[in-house]
């Protein structure tokens, strides 16, 4: 038993540290992680139509650089957050969101002509057997500054503004 034991050993040895390079994970240094890396800052946010205060929001490149955090909170004092990751698998972006009234939603997309488009799909609560689709577009703008518009549609085709907003880079 004491041989047994001993290749078993000797078989663990030699196994585990080719185990161990196996299970390192690869980092998140590919262009495709950085996509979404023009959102990362302290903003001011503004209702872009009429300038109005909307809120401020924390977007965070945390985790190795593979994700983005965001912590956001409107003049009403709603708030949420949510954590964003290109997954290496289907190769698209992901968010995961929820807030302080209890909410969660699974975006799903990508960058689409140098914006970031995100759309989550849910069944309607007030029509039943319909499906909704609610869509972010992520905007960088030449002055640094973010758009982010939201819009949702029942039949794929009409889409309805949800909200307008313009992130700034927060003074101080």
């Amino acid at each position: 038993m004491n041989i047994t034991l001993h290749i078993a050993a000797l078989l663990c040895a030699a196994v585990l540290p080719s185990l161990a390079i196996a299970a390192t994970p690869p980092k998140c240094d590919s262009p495709e992680y950085r996509q979404f890396d023009f959102w990362v800052g302290k903003w001011d946010v503004f209702n872009t139509r009429d300038g109005t205060p909307g809120g401020s929001s924390l977007i965070e490149l945390l985790y190795g650089k593979c994700t983005l955090r965001e912590n956001w909170t409107d003049t009403s004092g709603f708030s949420g957050g949510s954590l964003n990751t290109y997954n290496r698998i289907d190769k698209r972006w992901h968010q995961t969101w929820t807030d302080s009234t209890g909410s969660w939603r699974e975006f799903v997309g990508g960058l689409e002509n140098g914006r970031m488009v995100l759309v989550w799909r849910h069944f309607s609560v007030t029509m039943p057997g319909k499906t909704v689709q609610e869509r972010m577009i992520f905007t960088p703008n030449p002055d640094g500054s973010v758009r982010q518009y939201s819009d949702q549609t029942i039949d794929g085709k009409t889409w309805v503004e949800r909200y307008d907003y313009t992130y700034r880079r927060a003074r101080g």
